[in-house]
């Protein structure tokens, strides 16, 4: 199959502040804490792929909870010594389980994503399912990979956190699955083009006029997966500097379609994961 166009993609945003969004209920203070301890996880997986895996564990964070009169509640983490300037994505690293029907990625989504992915789907006709841990990356490549999730009917299932651009590849897909400990993060898009080298800022300022292209796409892929008002003005007025990150409970508050599921891929009841959320808790308290 033939890679995408050649059109430089938008680079991806600068490194982020977590806005963590809370479960309106008596359980908010654990899931809380929760959001906290995933957060440093996201900071350990090079989140957002702005940091390098051999320098995230020495990254830290301060938390403060600011309360507004929303439906939602935010805690938010940001990283001591300023922010380092944006770094591009690396390429995923893709993996195919031994009976060729559940592709592993993980990482950003580079500029060969959607090359990487149509190579996978061709080597392997009968893939059925994609299993992905991703902070997101470029929009061109992104956007071409949820198109052929669509057209080949796959179930993308989240490990751990899928944020941005990764967010529209579990929109996209057949089927939506979430183990009990993922989040989902959505922000503003930004082109930081002024950070760029002389002939990358021509590049990323000629890209820009795509913007409005790929937020109509992205926002279409959201709806098309239940994600409500509040969540869809929640991604379009959370900074490019932030991520707002929603738990398994948020999301079917606010009317997304998945199903929850545990590593080995077993159905869970939404009393299931509260229950697992809520020990989850107790153990970071209690270790």
């Amino acid at each position: 199959m033939n890679p995408p166009p050649a059109t430089p993609p938008l680079p991806p945003p600068s490194p982020r502040r977590i806005v963590a969004a809370t479960h309106r209920s008596h359980r908010s203070g654990g899931l809380l804490k929760l959001l906290v301890a995933v957060t440093c996880l996201l900071v350990l997986a090079a989140y957002i792929g702005q940091r390098k895996p051999k320098h995230a564990d020495t990254a830290s964070t301060t938390a403060e909870e600011t309360v507004a009169a929303t439906p939602t509640t935010a805690t938010i983490l940001k990283p001591q010594g300023g922010t380092p300037p944006p770094a591009a994505p690396r390429d995923a690293r893709f993996s195919v389980s031994g009976d060729g029907q559940v592709l592993r990625i993980d990482g950003d989504v580079g500029l060969r994503f959607a090359t990487d992915l149509n190579a996978a789907l061709a080597a392997h006709p009968s893939l059925q399912r994609i299993i992905i841990t991703s902070g997101g990356g470029y929009a061109g490549p992104g956007l071409e990979a949820a198109r052929q999730i669509s057209r080949r009917n796959l179930i993308v299932r989240v490990r751990s956190h899928c944020a941005s651009m990764c967010v529209g590849l579990w929109a996209a897909a057949a089927a939506r699955e979430l183990e009990p400990d993922a989040v989902i993060g959505l922000h503003q898009w930004r082109a930081p083009c002024a950070t760029l080298p002389p002939e990358e800022h021509r590049e990323c300022e000629y890209t820009v006029q795509f913007l409005t292209q790929h937020d109509a796409a992205y926002d279409a892929w959201l709806r098309s997966a239940g994600f409500n008002a509040h969540l869809l003005a929640l991604q379009e007025t959370t900074s490019a500097d932030d991520i707002a990150l929603l738990t398994a409970p948020q999301l079917w508050d606010n009317g997304v379609d998945f199903t929850a599921v545990d590593a080995e891929g077993r159905r869970m009841s939404r009393e299931q994961v509260r229950a697992f959320l809520g020990r989850s808790h107790d153990g970071a308290g209690h270790g």
